[in-house]
């Protein structure tokens, strides 16, 4: 344990900054695509069934104070089954990294450095990254304070500045899906809501971890939120159609962004909000796996482990997926079912081991 604490708005920052940055690639793309109109609806039941399993996360963190994850899932299932827990949550941030890696170099090779190689794009996001976590969880969460800001203002003036384009008729028809439909679109919003499990990691070093529920339910919120604005303005200005075929419907909004003759390239502000949060993402995956890894081994300091991580992980990226499409594809039909037993059923399974075990009123 890093002997550190996070204040609330701290750990609500970077709960806001990692679930903006994964929701605002590619997701909106394939949202749309599935549900249409109906999009609206589909957040709505994710962020409802999200707010619940967030209850979970927080009764196992006040149950087990100043644990992480990794180390009350050896409190509850003993330290051989706890480890094999333990190393498939870091396994699961492993991926997300590399996974987040692959669509940040994707989006500046395509946006911004188009004659880069890929592996150069990582290996700079990676050292960078390096710096961020070896420096410790005091600095991520000060990142976290500056980056939240700099990925809702830009998103603000766009939605804003966006409005007179707004074309109402294109949300029609209304209620197109039933609920099963609405649930079975709502599987990859939920998984990618769920990476918010790193709450099972900074609760134990939030100063006031009573607060840590609220706080999380103040980040899907408000995420949840602009998610729905977001994905309200790409369909009535693009159109189911047009929006379903955008790679970066977000970048594409703000490119057509123009208010006068002297406020104008605002996808640069996108760029640089998109980045930024995906950064953020890329720390906190980064710090859960070297902190999940140090922790199941008993290393007394995690950062022993970062460069050797980092190495892994850049050799990874050159095998995983080969073009967007390929990741894209994956993304809409495995993935859901991976993280959702990652996110769902081992964290209630740890719950219900944990009742029996140790009773309902412990602390």
């Amino acid at each position: 344990m890093e002997k550190v604490k996070i204040s609330t708005r701290q750990f609500t920052c970077m709960l806001f900054s990692l679930l903006l940055s994964s929701l605002m690639f590619g997701l909106p793309r394939i949202l749309i695509e599935q549900s249409k109109q109906d999009v609206w609806q589909v957040m709505l039941i994710t962020f409802v069934i999200d707010a619940v399993l967030a209850i979970v996360y927080f009764i196992l963190g006040m149950r087990y104070p100043q644990q992480t994850m990794f180390e009350y899932s050896e409190t509850i299932l003993g330290p051989w089954i706890g480890k094999v827990i333990g190393l498939l949550f870091v396994l699961f941030f492993g991926y997300m990294l590399l996974v987040t890696l692959k669509i940040v170099s994707e989006f500046v090779d395509t946006v911004l450095l188009t004659e880069t190689p890929e592996l150069f794009i990582n290996f700079v996001l990676l050292l960078v990254s390096f710096y961020a976590v070896n420096a410790g969880l005091e600095v991520i969460a000060r990142l976290s304070e500056i980056v939240a800001p700099l990925i809702l203002i830009p998103l603000l003036i766009i939605l804003t500045f966006s409005l007179n384009r707004v074309e109402l008729e294109n949300l029609r028809p209304f209620f197109q899906h039933n609920i099963w439909e609405l649930l079975k679109s709502s599987l990859l919003p939920i998984s990618m809501y769920g990476v918010c499990i790193v709450m099972g990691i900074f609760m134990a070093y939030h100063n006031r971890p009573k607060e840590s529920l609220k706080a999380k339910w103040i980040a899907i919120g408000s995420v949840t939120f602009l998610s729905i604005m977001t994905l309200i303005s790409l369909i009535t200005i693009f159109g189911i159609s047009y929006s379903s075929l955008q790679i970066y419907p977000v970048f594409r909004l703000a490119q057509i962004i123009k208010v006068g003759n002297f406020f104008e390239r605002i996808e640069t502000l996108v760029i640089i909000f998109q980045i930024a949060g995906a950064f953020v993402s890329l720390v906190i995956f980064y710090y859960s796996s070297v902190l999940g890894l140090a922790q199941i081994f008993k290393i007394q300091r995690y950062q022993t482990l970062t460069p050797y991580f980092g190495i892994i992980i850049l050799i990874l990226s050159v095998f995983i997926f080969s073009n967007i499409t390929e990741m894209n594809q994956f993304t809409e039909t495995i993935f859901p079912v991976l993280a959702l037993f990652i996110e769902v059923f081992l964290i209630i399974m740890l719950l219900i081991v944990s009742l029996i075990r140790h009773g309902i009123k412990k602390n």
